[in-house]
């Protein structure tokens, strides 16, 4: 895949505004795009990973993540994220060891060895990674964290139901993995003050959200921003992605910021 001359500089000169975090989701095998706009083509995430290569980026997982070790981060570091914990993960899982990278899993702890069972009007029912795969992929390096246990709104749970789905997964996979879990993400990118409060009491140290950009927001590690990498990302998009760290990343939306520059410059706003 080419990527044109103008996206190739602006990926040239990216990484050095702080690390960045990118979420994906299914990884089904084959070359064709998949119709679920939440999935990457294997053949699609292994371009993506060579182009990570290519340029120097360095893998890092979300225990990585934290004041004591950010500032020792370089300058093209990456979290590659997968929430869910979809079965088709597990080639991803091996292609990333074979290049020696790294990433972190964010499993729906209910359905572990069986398919998905949350209900979403755009999402098809997929088997998902097994315990013994999850072991496997642990032993090899790979972070697992927690992505609940039902993969709820947390927005509308309850008090019980909030610290249930938030304590009760940290602790099944701790128990299954017979390792401490750390990390967290919220599903569907949902949670407010009160949320983070309670992802914080229940012993994670790093949470990842959906809404994109550089490191953090608000400098916090309980807020990690994600890049969401989708299903019709060209790699030229891809790169942009990492360029710019947002998910609109179109040739408009790129004039748009260019004209916001040039203005700032000339002080007219």
């Amino acid at each position: 895949m080419k990527i044109d001359p103008l996206t190739r500089r602006l990926l040239s000169n990216s990484g050095q505004n702080g690390f960045i975090s990118l979420m994906y989701h299914s990884v089904p095998a084959g070359n064709a795009t998949p119709k679920w706009q939440w999935a990457v083509s294997f053949k699609q995430f292994c371009a993506q990973l060579t182009l990570l290569q290519d340029q120097g980026w360095t893998t890092v997982c979300a225990h990585q993540l934290s004041p004591d070790t950010i500032e020792q981060l370089p300058p093209k570091s990456v979290a590659i994220t997968f929430d869910d914990g979809y079965a088709d993960n597990f080639a991803a899982f091996e292609e990333l060891a074979r290049r020696n990278m790294c990433a972190s899993w964010f499993i729906v702890c209910n359905d572990i060895g069986n398919k998905s069972s949350w209900i979403d009007v755009d999402a098809p029912s997929y088997p998902l990674l097994t315990t013994s795969q999850l072991q496997e992929m642990q032993s090899a390096g790979m972070e697992i964290g927690s992505h609940t246990l039902s993969h709820s709104r947390l927005t509308l749970c309850s008090k019980e139901q909030l610290e249930s789905e938030l304590c009760n997964s940290r602790a099944y996979l701790s128990d299954l993995l017979k390792q401490s879990i750390t990390s967290f993400a919220y599903p569907y990118g949902l949670y407010n003050q009160n949320i983070r409060d309670s992802v914080a009491a229940s012993g994670y140290n790093t949470a990842f959200t959906t809404r994109p950009g550089f490191k953090l927001v608000d400098n916090d590690f309980l807020q990690i921003r994600r890049i969401s990498i989708m299903a019709d990302d060209s790699l030229a998009t891809f790169a942009r992605k990492l360029a710019f760290a947002d998910n609109e990343v179109s040739w408009l939306s790129f004039g748009r910021y260019t004209c916001e520059r040039i203005l700032n410059r000339l002080h007219l706003k």
